[in-house]
């Protein structure tokens, strides 16, 4: 397909259009001085429909083929999980920068390899995590971060998504997406992968690094009971819970499902520390978090330009304005708390996390 040449800065290319690659499409072209320049997705349709609405120039069904004929300065990978490692290689080998959707990885080792190829690029390479892009979560972070509760003692969170309801299964686009988010043959680390990696992240922003996690993780949905999936290993887990210890000498418990009816998605937090406390409830307000003191109850307004999101400071760093706040290398460290809640799980054990350097070795 002939390409439209636009004067702009950036050019960017999606792979991926499901809900993660639509969703980063809409907030990169908020933005200036860039052009999403070409898209694709294996089913064709999807990626016509997406080239459409959004005014792409060209769309594709591989991804090779799109970086054949395109010239474009970055890619979105918003593919499956286990097609991360393949489409960021194949970018990272054309001087492509790369913004992955969220987990880094099917797993740990895969994980590695990406944040060593990205190393010896020295191309510009972050991970997406959009709770961060939630005005009320992102200015409690920042409430934290000044100190303001004291020494956190102890700390929970939750990700809830209504994203596995049997009205899906009426939609092929929802049921190729529920296949690829549950299926242990397409490499997806499951909900714990996904919601999981956010939190750990923000787990890690509240309390310091983890030292240790025991981990539960569960199909409750009954997807993988359905005859018609049994070829598919729909066992990745939709649930999770992990309890936390803290070498700052907190606590916590983090949680997450893909399962939880009623609101699309809610994201809650409570944070308490030796001067006061922090609670924030998305479904109650995506606008406010309480703070509790010796002084009483007080209401906070979230600060909805809280510092540049993370949209922006790729963009920035690809520009060589700005440096990266959330490389592969802060993404392999939270792939490896993914992947040892999952062996903790597996084994019923509590296990310690190596708290040394991160090498990819």
């Amino acid at each position: 397909m002939p390409m439209i040449e636009i004067n702009t800065n950036i050019k960017i290319a999606v792979a991926g259009c499901g809900s993660a690659g639509r969703n980063n499409i809409r907030e990169f072209l908020k933005m200036d001085d860039l052009e999403i320049s070409a898209c694709c997705d294996t089913e064709e349709a999807l990626a016509q429909f997406t080239a459409r609405e959004f005014g792409i120039p060209s769309w594709y069904t591989s991804v090779a083929e799109m970086l054949d004929a395109s010239a474009v300065d970055a890619l979105i990978v918003a593919v499956p999980d286990g097609e991360h490692l393949s489409v960021s290689l194949e970018a990272f080998g054309r001087g492509i920068h790369v913004f992955c959707e969220n987990p880094l990885a099917s797993n740990y080792a895969e994980a590695v390899e990406m944040t060593r190829a990205a190393r010896e690029s020295g191309l510009i390479a972050m991970m997406n995590n959009d709770i961060f892009e939630i005005p009320v979560v992102k200015s409690a972070l920042n409430y934290i971060a000044e100190g303001s509760l004291g020494r956190v003692k102890y700390f929970e969170a939750s990700y809830m998504q209504n994203r596995l309801e049997p009205a899906i299964l009426n939609d092929p686009y929802e049921e190729k997406r529920l296949l690829s988010r549950l299926s242990a043959v397409s490499g997806s680390a499951g909900a714990v992968g996904e919601l999981g990696s956010a939190l750990f992240d923000v787990a890690a922003k509240v309390c310091g690094t983890p030292s240790e996690v025991s981990g539960l993780v569960k199909n409750i949905s009954g997807f993988e009971n359905i005859e018609e999936y049994y070829e598919f290993d729909l066992t990745a887990g939709d649930t999770f819970i992990c309890q936390l210890d803290f070498l700052s000498g907190a606590v916590g418990v983090i949680r997450g499902s893909w399962t939880a009816g009623g609101a699309h998605q809610q994201v809650t937090m409570n944070v308490y520390g030796e001067q006061a406390s922090l609670s924030l409830d998305t479904n109650a307000s995506e606008n406010s978090f309480t703070v509790v003191s010796a002084n009483g109850s007080a209401t906070l307004p979230a600060d909805a330009a809280a510092g540049n999101s993370l949209y922006d400071d790729f963009i920035s760093a690809v520009k060589g304005e700005g440096t990266t706040v959330s490389d592969f290398d802060q993404a392999l460290q939270i792939q490896y708390y993914i992947e040892q809640s999952r062996l903790s799980a597996e084994g019923g054990l509590r296990l310690p996390l190596d708290t040394g350097e991160f090498r990819d070795e």
